[in-house]
């Protein structure tokens, strides 16, 4: 246990004096390292002489290790490098060490604390990566992330990003990724990465060439080619200018699940649309209107999307049917949007749809011709506010619970007497009662255990 102990401080020694070298005493075990914001990266990196920066703890983290970050502000003034030029790209921080299978380098904050990553004071004249991930087998967890700017000054380029990702299997856990002139966190490259229990609200490019608000997302999936296996689960995207989910470009399938998205397309904080911003709460797909043959079919399904300015859940003009499995959609332009395109870029509207929920806004359009069946909308009579446990429509920027998952709320749970219990069709996902709810929240008062999902089952 002593030779445990002192081994950040034996690792911090020998990586000083060869740059790169695998200290013996991190073959006895994972090793934890400390970062703080009065912290000296001269230091050894333990919790009572914690290093300052990131750049130094990757630099001695390895494979299987974990660096936690103290609470308190991490202010960024510059890039690591200058801009090129105006329409250049620059990074504030940039994670290039990979871990391994099974032995993730993680990136964790201090229990019970908030590192606050702060880049709205930098200054740099082109785009801006505040976290650059180009590392594979990472797992950043607990993170707030805020500010990755525009100049104002500069209107040749599109968005900056908060986290932009272009490495494979990695978790970004816990993310509060906030306040961007651009999408909170994208995933522009990579497979098999997770987010999860994740928060991205309040981005806005107001100096975007596309126009004020045309590319913050919340959430953005583009990745190209076979790059399988990216999930979003447990996420929350709110008061963001664009779309709150963005899979568009994106050449391999993309899980959506258990999320909520709200308030999108407007300047954030009010009630006043912007022309650009899209306005879409999950926006899955599309290829910028062209067909694309081999197009992904992308899995949306126990999400809500509600007070948005366009679609609650919009196809995009997508080339092929994609599922959404047990939606819920309130107060939006319409519920559920399967506008797509055949081989000649004609439209056709495609979409598998079971299960879903549309309350208080128009229910489909550009529906006729998709698969859909077993939705409120295929019933006689359509939702009411007795079908719930309540309507509100704020209050779901609640704190999370304890281990991040999403606070549980009334609002769009069905009444145990309501009529769209048990009056859905088994998809393969898990269930109470004689049938699936309509809807994202499986509610139903049956005493029989949940059903778990079939193997092989279909999406």
């Amino acid at each position: 246990m002593q030779h445990r102990q002192q081994c950040p401080i034996l690792r911090a020694l020998m990586l000083a004096l060869v740059p790169g070298a695998f200290a013996a005493c991190g073959m006895a075990g994972a090793a934890t390292y400390y970062v703080a914001p009065g912290g000296n990266d001269a230091g050894p990196g333990t919790l009572a002489a914690p290093w300052k920066s990131v750049a130094r703890a990757e630099a001695g983290a390895l494979p299987g290790d974990t660096v936690y970050f103290r609470g308190g502000a991490y202010i960024y003034t510059a890039a690591l490098d200058a801009c090129a030029s105006m329409t250049g790209t620059v990074n504030a921080i940039t994670l290039g060490k990979s871990g391994k299978p099974g032995q993730p380098i993680r990136y964790w904050a201090y229990p019970g604390e908030r590192p606050v990553f702060d880049f709205s004071r930098m200054r740099d004249n082109c785009r801006v990566k505040a976290f650059n991930v180009t590392a594979s087998h990472l797992h950043l967890k607990g993170l707030e992330v805020t500010g990755a700017p525009q100049q104002p000054g500069n209107r040749l380029n599109n968005e900056s990003w908060g986290i932009l990702n272009s490495g494979s299997h990695n978790t970004f856990e816990q993310i509060d990724t906030h306040h961007h002139m651009g999408p909170g966190l994208f995933i522009a490259h990579g497979s098999h990465n997770l987010v999860l229990n994740s928060d991205s609200h309040h981005n806005y490019d107001p100096y975007s060439k596309s126009g004020p608000g045309q590319n913050a997302d919340g959430f953005g999936v583009h990745v190209r080619g076979d790059q399988p296996g990216n999930v979003i689960r447990g996420c929350r995207a709110w008061a963001n200018t664009d779309d709150g989910y963005d899979t568009i470009h994106s050449e391999s399938v993309v899980v959506i699940e258990d999320s909520w998205s709200w308030g999108h397309g407007y300047i954030p904080g009010t009630a006043t649309p912007l022309a650009a911003g899209n306005g879409n709460g999950f926006k899955i797909g599309g290829f910028a209107r062209r067909h694309v043959a081999g197009a992904p079919r992308h899995i949306t399904r126990n999400n809500v999307a509600f007070a948005n300015k366009s679609w609650g859940f919009y196809a995009n003009h997508h080339p092929v049917a994609s599922y959404f499995y047990n939606n819920t959609a309130a107060g939006n332009r319409a519920g559920f949007n399967m506008l797509g395109i055949d081989a000649a870029g004609a439209p056709l509207n495609l979409g598998i749809l079971r299960n879903n929920l549309a309350y208080g806004d128009a229910p489909v359009a550009s529906i006729d011709g998709a698969d859909h069946a077993h939705n409120s909308w295929n019933l006689p009579v359509p939702p009411s506010t007795a079908d719930f446990q309540a309507v509100a429509l704020d209050g779901w920027d609640a704190p999370r619970l304890p281990g991040g998952a999403l606070p549980r709320l009334p609002s769009l749970r069905l009444a145990a007497a309501s009529g769209l219990v048990d009056r859905g069709v088994d998809v393969g996902l898990p269930y109470l009662g004689a049938a699936p709810d309509l809807g994202a929240f499986e509610d139903s008062a049956a005493p029989a255990p949940p059903k778990p999902a079939k193997p092989g089952a279909a999406p």
